[in-house]
């Protein structure tokens, strides 16, 4: 019986999780983002993935706007991460160094990320003031 408890508790937790995945454009480009709309989430990013196709990555909200910021810690695939204002605008663009542990911090007040395959951005000619469609 405790197994389970302990069994269904664990499937719970696990469910809780998982992110979602949603397909948006930005600047006309259609991209799937999973999404880390909780602190758990956030806090594991992308570490440990390996691949990343083309055409995806991870959007990060927060409940506010505030200065963030982002790290590659036990994250191996070189990343870029755009920073967007609460309307969806593209603020910052930078690119990211594989296992780093150095802090990538907005300059600005932004309300969500979006973490990409390095370059993604200049490939897709996306800019600041760009914005995000959902």
């Amino acid at each position: 019986m405790i197994i389970r408890i302990l069994f269904l508790l664990f499937a719970v937790i696990s469910l809780n999780l998982s992110s979602k995945e949603i397909s948006v454009s930005i600047a006309h480009k259609k991209i799937f983002l999973q999404v880390a709309d909780t602190h758990e989430l956030r806090a594991k990013g992308l570490m440990g993935v390996r691949v990343l196709n083309q055409d995806e990555g991870m959007i990060f909200l927060w409940p506010d706007a505030d200065q963030r910021c982002m790290w590659m810690k036990n994250t191996s695939i070189p990343l870029s991460v755009a920073y967007l204002s609460t309307d969806g605008r593209v603020l910052e663009i930078y690119d990211m160094v594989p296992f780093s542990e150095d802090s990538i911090c907005s300059m600005k007040n932004v309300r969500m990320a979006v973490e990409v395959n390095q370059g993604w951005f200049a490939r897709n000619k996306i800019s600041i003031g760009d914005k995000i469609n959902f």
